[in-house]
Formats: structure tokens, sequence, C-alpha cells
């Protein structure tokens, strides 16, 4: 303990109290007697010889933790932090087991370590995952690819059945009596009447609404659809009645109608789109438009209500050239325009807002019957109520 003091005295003696006051651990451990030896390596002998004691101590000061204290006579080593000093024997355990006890000890703190068990569950899951989606990707993959062979493979066979239902239209247009004398590249009687619906929904009542409403009465509005009908059929029946009148003296016949009539019109329907170009010119149109427009004077006669009112003239004359070349022909009741009729819900369909039974109203748009005007009614006529208000 003498000793003990000695050295502490010193070491405050070189360094200040502060930067050791934090930790110093001093361990004491006698050499053997029988492991002594002196400076002429000789053996101390006997067991009653004293012995210095070995002193470590541990500096835990940042500032001294690297110095060496070699010039006070002691070995320093660092085994552990602690305010306290501890006084033990010498570990007489061989180099090799102690080796081999602290490599055991490191293998089970490594295996036993949380952190490192949990990254290489980690890497295990991350790993698997990767897989599963690698083997997803693969399914998707040929789904993908035997769909496009699918749809290839539909896209053929719709193709074959398209062309198959063309033949079929052919064959029956030969087969059945109705469709005899219709032409393949003809609207059919259905078609046309679908036609003359969606005519009047949509370009009759657009212009309805946004150029003849808003500045004329009810009588203009009569007088714009009755001129158009009117002034489109004299043209159809002027470009064909040349030919029938020959057809008639020639072959002296009062009616052609007959199979000479169903073999004219399917020739017509054959080429209807340049007999449609040679019928109604654009000279035709104009001249309707500015009779229309010397009347009416629809927005100033502007240029752009001129070109408005040709492309509907020019419409509604494709749809009357179908109905004079059609097998049955379709014949429109242009007389009744203007009338005052009693509602019936089974021949008139209102234009715009609600009409009850038996209400008086006015025609605007005309009927569309089969072979004659008084024949079997293929589209309703178009009314409107007698006290409606026209915005002007």
């Amino acid at each position: 303990m003498k000793s003990l003091n000695k050295t502490i005295n010193q070491f405050h003696n070189i360094f200040p109290y502060t930067l050791i006051s934090n930790v110093l651990q001093v361990k004491f451990s006698p050499f053997p007697p029988y492991k002594t030896f002196s400076r002429n390596n000789t053996r101390l002998s006997g067991p009653d010889t004293e012995y210095q004691p070995t002193t470590h101590i541990k500096a835990v000061d940042d500032n001294i933790s690297n110095k060496s204290f070699s010039g006070l006579g002691m070995n320093t080593s660092y085994p552990s932090t602690s305010n306290n000093y501890h006084f033990g024997k010498r570990d007489k355990t061989p180099p090799a087991l102690r080796l081999q006890e602290n490599n055991k000890k490191r293998s089970e703190m490594s295996v036993e370590s949380p952190d490192r068990h949990n990254g290489n569950e980690d890497e295990k899951s991350l790993r698997t995952e990767l897989q599963d989606t690698k083997s997803k990707m693969k399914v998707i993959t040929t789904k993908l690819t035997n769909m496009r062979k699918e749809r290839d493979q539909l896209q053929k066979e719709n193709q074959t059945l398209q062309e198959e239902i063309l033949s079929l239209q052919v064959s029956l247009r030969h087969m059945i009596p109705g469709f005899a004398n219709t032409s393949c590249s003809f609207p059919m009687l259905n078609e046309l009447i679908s036609n003359v619906a969606e005519f009047y929904k949509c370009e009759c009542e657009d212009i309805f609404f946004d150029l003849l409403c808003p500045e004329l009465s009810m009588k203009g509005i009569t007088f714009f659809f009755k001129t158009s009908f009117q002034r489109l059929l004299n043209i159809i029946d002027g470009y064909f009645r040349p030919s029938e009148e020959l057809l008639k003296r020639t072959g002296c016949m009062k009616d052609l109608e007959g199979p000479l009539m169903n073999a004219l019109r399917k020739s017509y329907q054959a080429n209807w789109r340049d007999v449609l170009e040679k019928c109604i010119i654009s000279e035709h149109l104009s001249e309707i438009t500015q009779e229309i427009q010397g009347n009416l004077k629809l927005r100033d006669e502007s240029t752009e209500t001129k070109e408005q009112i040709e492309g509907f003239l020019l419409k509604m004359g494709e749809l009357l050239l179908c109905f004079y070349i059609s097998d049955p022909p379709l014949k429109v009741k242009v007389e009744e325009i203007g009338n005052k009729v009693i509602y019936n819900p089974m021949k008139h369909e209102p234009l715009d807002g609600f009409i009850k039974a038996k209400d008086e109203c006015i025609v605007v748009l005309p009927s569309i019957h089969k072979n004659a005007t008084e024949g079997e009614l293929v589209s309703k006529a178009l009314v409107l109520q007698t006290g409606y208000e026209v915005l002007n």
C-alpha cells in the first residue's frame, strides 16, 4: 500500500487532478517466486524473497488516452472504465485456452446479436420477394402474349365474318322480293327510315333553334321548310322526268311502274352518288337560298348564313333523291306543311314542348309515306302547338 500511495502521488505531480479524476484503474499482480529473475538473468531463490508488484493503470480521459507512463516505472493497460481500484489474482489460464474461450464468446455474441439477426432475415425476405415478383412477371408476360395472339385471331375471324355478312346481304337482295330491286351500295328501306328520323332530329332542329326561331314568326318558319322541300322535289322530278316520258312514248305505255321501273331504279341505285352530283348542283342550291333570303332576310343575308342554308339543302336533297329511287319509293307530303291539324300521337310528334292529345297544332316538317302520299306511314310529321311562343 505504501508503494501504491507513492505511485499515485508521483502521477498527480505530473498531471493535473482534473485530467485523471474521471477513471483510474490499478491492478496489482505479484510475480510468483519461481518466475522472478535478476538483472543477471539468474533466478531469485527462496519463497521469502520480497517482490515488487506490477501496476496497471488506465486513464480514460480523451486527452491522455494515448499517453505512456513507462517513465514512472509502471506498465500501463486499459481493461475497463471505472472509478474504483480492483485488486485480484493473476489469471493462471494457459494463453491457448484463453484465446479459444475469447473466440468462442465472440462467435456467440455475433450469432446472438439481434441487429445482425434481423439484417439476415430482411435480406432473406427481400430475396424471396424478388423471386416472387420475377415469377409473377413471367406469368403476366405469357398471358399478354396469349392475349395478343387471341386478338389477332379474332380480328381475322371478324374480317371473314364481315365478308360473309356482305355476301349474305347481296344474296338476300336477290332472294327476297322486297330487296330484289335494291343495289348493294344503296341504303335499304329501314336504313332510309332511320336516316329520316336522324335528319329531323339533328339538322332540322339545329337550323330551327339556331337560325329560324330567333328571327322568324310561325309563318316564316313554315315558309322556309315548305320552300326547301318543294323546290328540291321539283329539281329531282325534272331530272328524271324527260327520260321517263321518252320511255313512255317509245313503248306506248301510260305508266312505267312494273318490271321496267324496277330495272331503272336498280340502275339508279348502283350509281346514286354520281346521279346526286348531276341532279343537285350548286347553282340549284344558290337559287333556292336566294329565294329564301329574298323573303326572310335571315341575319342580314350574310355569307355564313348562306353557307349554312346551302349545306342544309344539300343534305335534304340527298335524302329526297334516295326517296325517289328507292324500291318501294317514299313520298313526302309537302302540302301539309303550315296546315293546322288536331294532334294525333299516331301521326304527329312535337318538334318542341309538350302537346296534349286533340290540341290544335301546326305542321312544320312533313310526314313520309310509302308508294304514295296517302300510303303507309313510315315517318311522323313534326308539329308545333298553335300558341307556341317564337323567340324573336
